[in-house]
């Protein structure tokens, strides 16, 4: 996917908080499974200004998610399953996954308003959802301000091939 790409379909993608958490999540899918090297670029757009420096270099919490969702999850052969979860990835698929699968939201838990919004949204790799918090800014896009439960881990794929 190209920058302009991404950036065409994130000025209506993160317009709703569901369309900004996929975006997040395609700019992670981007970097680390793609590696796309706009996918700093990309991800910088989702998140608090104050998360990338002006060269796009992720400070230490967004280096540290980035990391996490660059971990190989046992039984795939290539980075990102973590992030492909929320995008039609189950460990029975092999976490396939596809920029045009919705995110599924559980409303339990789920607290909107107008500006700040807390929402839960179902892994293909995870018992239970999981929680993100976005605000909107001046501008009306939705940004992820607490996203680190996002990229804890996924269920393996397990083989019996042993």
């Amino acid at each position: 996917m190209t920058f302009e790409e991404f950036k065409t379909m994130w000025e209506t993608e993160a317009k709703t908080e569901l369309g900004a958490i996929k975006m997040y999540l395609i700019g992670i899918l981007e970097l680390v499974t793609e590696e796309n090297k706009y996918g700093n670029k990309m991800i910088a757009m989702c998140v608090h200004k104050d998360e990338f420096n002006e060269d796009f270099k992720p400070r230490s919490s967004q280096q540290f998610y980035i990391g996490q969702f660059a971990k190989k999850v046992k039984g795939t052969d290539y980075y990102g399953a973590i992030a492909a979860s929320y995008l039609g990835g189950t460990h029975e698929n092999g976490y396939k996954y596809d920029y045009k699968n919705a995110l599924v939201e559980k409303k339990a838990g789920t607290s909107r308003g107008e500006k700040e919004t807390k929402i839960f949204i179902q892994s293909g790799g995870k018992d239970n959802p999981t929680p993100v918090s976005l605000k909107k800014n001046k501008y009306g896009y939705w940004k992820l301000i607490c996203s680190s439960s996002l990229c804890t881990g996924v269920k393996d794929i397990k083989s019996d091939d042993f």
